[in-house]
């Protein structure tokens, strides 16, 4: 039995799945699985080879290998759709009131905080108007909205949930702001991946499988009762998370481009652009799924 170390924010559903359903261990893998609970531990502890894989954001990847020059690649894609929430303090009514304020943060440059300078340009708050905080991930953010310590900060659920029953106000919606973006995919060093290939393979093989289950729909009701159990959710919470669900974990370079084309708007990604094909390595997800890889996309482009 093959080890592999994981990390992520939360159990992905098709993870889940592979791991109550053995289906890690009929490919003859024993898979660790460790919550991230603040970003710059985790991208410190991807670059120097304490996990294997990420199963975050591709965003994060992108970031850290155009900005800091580690060489991840992304091996396949999970869940879409944004489902991140800005949250005010209970006298903040709208983004605009965030002028002047404290916010809890990521490091800055990626995920929740790319989507948060995103959401308050769209309102005319620009990022020298605010300072941010790095504090972590939602619950302890929430936790900080909680003490007073920060006057708004991006939830994600079951958090979200959370915070409107606590009386937050709710400021915008990731998603209306950003439709259509991938949200996890799995990721790590290209090296590692190149040394390690049939490992990967199996382990793609494993994730593509859960992905099958949890979507066929005669294993659906069980399916949303593992997703419930694994995150604490409640049963819209356990559909919304299976809604996001990426069939075969299959890569989509254009879902990689609204990354990338997010990063240049934003200002985080500076020319000369590399081609899309740059982030990802196909030929794992084809050759564990039998499928042929994507067409090549080229460099980034509004789409």
């Amino acid at each position: 039995m093959d080890k592999l170390r994981t990390i992520g924010y939360y159990p992905l559903p098709a993870f889940v799945i592979a791991q109550q359903k053995n289906l890690f261990k009929d490919h003859d893998l024993e898979v660790e699985f460790e919550i991230a609970t603040f970003a710059p531990e985790h991208n410190r502890g991807m670059a120097e080879g304490r996990w294997d894989l990420s199963l975050t954001s591709p965003d994060t990847m992108i970031a850290r290998a155009t900005r800091d020059g580690h060489d991840f690649v992304l091996i396949f894609m999970a869940e879409k759709d944004l489902q991140v929430k800005l949250f005010g303090a209970k006298d903040i009514k709208s983004p605009g009131d965030l002028r002047g304020k404290l916010i809890a943060g990521d490091p800055g440059d990626s995920n929740y905080d790319l989507h948060r300078r995103k959401i308050l340009r769209d309102y005319g708050v620009s990022e020298t108007e605010y300072e941010v905080k790095i504090i972590g991930t939602s619950p302890f953010r929430l936790e900080a909205l909680r003490k007073g310590d920060v006057a708004a900060c991006m939830v994600a659920p079951p958090y979200d949930t959370q915070a409107m029953t606590e009386g937050f106000n709710l400021l915008a919606r990731a998603a209306d702001h950003i439709p259509n973006y991938p949200t996890a995919a799995c990721w790590t060093r290209r090296a590692w991946a190149r040394q390690n290939r049939e490992k990967v393979l199996r382990f793609v093989r494993a994730f593509v499988t859960a992905t099958d289950w949890v979507l066929d729909r005669k294993n659906r009701e069980e399916a949303l009762r593992l997703i419930q159990d694994s995150g604490k959710l409640n049963p819209e919470q356990a559909e919304a998370k299976l809604a996001r669900v990426i069939p075969k974990a299959e890569i989509k370079p254009v879902d990689i481009n609204r990354v990338a084309q997010l990063r240049i708007e934003m200002g985080l990604y500076d020319p000369p652009y590399d081609p899309i094909e740059r982030f990802y390595d196909a030929s794992l997800w084809a050759e564990a799924t039998g499928m042929p890889p994507p067409a090549p996309f080229g460099p980034p482009r509004p789409i």
